[in-house]
């Protein structure tokens, strides 16, 4: 009776032990359960709290996954909400470098010299999808005005001017300093102009001078004259996307960007 009280108090204790083991077991080799990736919201979260855009870049490249939305509104968002230019590109990069190629056919790819619109619509190269930025509102659309040329003699000097119909564009800011999204595979520099339109109110146009002609030769006619030019500054936002920002602040006015096909996506700028 005694060895059979015994036998079941070892069978007993090893019952335990052997749990015991297995409780151990399954703890030690649980997976750790995985950060959450970091995204736009924490980046913008710490950036209202006031990091600098340093802290800030250093936490996106020590965090062990990124989901970063990175598209022409997204990036609009981020810059409406006080993320650094810099921050910005940290995160750009991050993506980049986080992304893995996937061994599946790719769909096909526009055919060449052709880009698409802020409407998803294909537009002929030379032609741009614009978006206007300013701090505190989101992207607005903007639309190209189509001009005539006319011309002014000016004792040994031809003035010629590219003409748009209307004294005023109907997108109105009161940011001195916005940007341009421009969906273009090149640096736009030398394609497109940032240019101020000088309003006539005679003939109810806003105007925009080109290179000067004088009788016998020509110079810079295909492109806004120096005194019309807004100097800007260009970014890569991508593959194909371009922020372009003005290198100083914007009197009050009439502006817009200038395409070498003559078109101009206006805006103006109120006090």
């Amino acid at each position: 009776m005694r060895n059979k009280k015994m036998a079941r108090v070892l069978r007993a204790l090893s019952t335990a032990l052997l749990l015991s083991a297995l409780i151990g077991t399954d703890f030690a080799q649980a997976p750790a359960i995985p950060a959450p990736p970091m995204t736009n919201s924490d980046v913008v979260k710490m950036a209202k709290l006031g990091f600098g855009s340093d802290v800030i870049e250093a936490k996106v490249s020590q965090a062990p996954v990124v989901d970063f939305k990175l598209e022409v509104d997204d990036l609009s968002k981020l810059k409406a909400a006080g993320v650094s230019q810099s921050v910005i590109s940290a995160m750009l990069k991050r993506s980049t470098a986080s992304t893995t190629p996937v061994a599946t056919a790719a769909p096909p790819g526009p055919p060449p010299g052709v880009y698409y619109g802020p409407n998803g619509m294909p537009i002929p190269s030379g032609a741009a999808g614009v978006k206007l930025v300013t701090n505190g509102q989101g992207p607005v659309d903007l639309h190209s005005v189509r001009g005539t040329m006319s011309s002014t003699n000016a004792f040994f000097t031809v003035l010629m001017h590219m003409n748009y119909p209307g004294e005023k564009a109907d997108v109105r800011i009161h940011d001195k300093r916005p940007s341009l999204l421009v969906r273009s595979q090149d640096n736009p520099k030398g394609r497109f102009y940032l240019v101020s339109a000088e309003v006539d109110h005679g003939d109810a146009t806003r105007s925009v001078k080109m290179g000067n002609s004088r009788f016998g030769g020509m110079k810079n006619i295909g492109a806004p004259d120096s005194d019309n030019q807004v100097p800007f500054d260009a970014v890569a936002q991508g593959s194909d996307t371009w922020q372009l920002t003005p290198t100083k602040d914007l009197k009050s006015g009439e502006y817009g960007l200038w395409s070498s096909a003559a078109e101009m996506y206006d805006f103006g700028v109120d006090p």
